[in-house]
């Protein structure tokens, strides 16, 4: 039986992922490696991990994690529940995070906005309806 789920994502740059992460979305580092360029963080019980880009893995043969080659096509997000989408969109705004759009409120209720981490993932912050 599963014990924690994540999601490990390809950065160009580790420290500067993790300053994203950490300072603009409030995630909590967990563990910061070296060699090769890696951390660990958790936000709400959900783990993301950053791998510096390009690093090969003997038990991983073929297969190199890579950042966004076209930021216009998402091939999944990371989506973050928050008790009121405004007001962390006003938040993240003093911390120049980049966004796509003002936030929106869809007609099934909530309101949500997305925004751009420093490789180019999507990010979706939503307040559920």
């Amino acid at each position: 039986m599963a014990t924690r789920a994540g999601v490990i994502l390809a950065v160009a740059d580790v420290g500067r992922s993790v300053a994203y992460y950490r300072d603009a979305l409030g995630f909590k580092v967990e563990a910061l490696y070296e060699d090769p360029p890696y951390a660990t963080l958790v936000l709400a019980g959900t783990r993301l991990s950053l791998a510096e880009q390009g690093h090969p893995a003997e038990d991983r043969p073929g297969v190199e994690l890579r950042t966004p080659a076209d930021v216009s096509q998402a091939d999944a997000l990371l989506v973050v529940e928050v008790e009121d989408a405004r007001a962390e969109h006003a938040r993240l705004v003093e911390r120049g995070v980049r966004f796509l759009a003002d936030p929106y409120e869809p007609p099934w209720g909530g309101c949500r906005f997305f925004c751009v981490d420093p490789d180019g993932y999507l990010i979706e912050i939503e307040q559920p309806a």
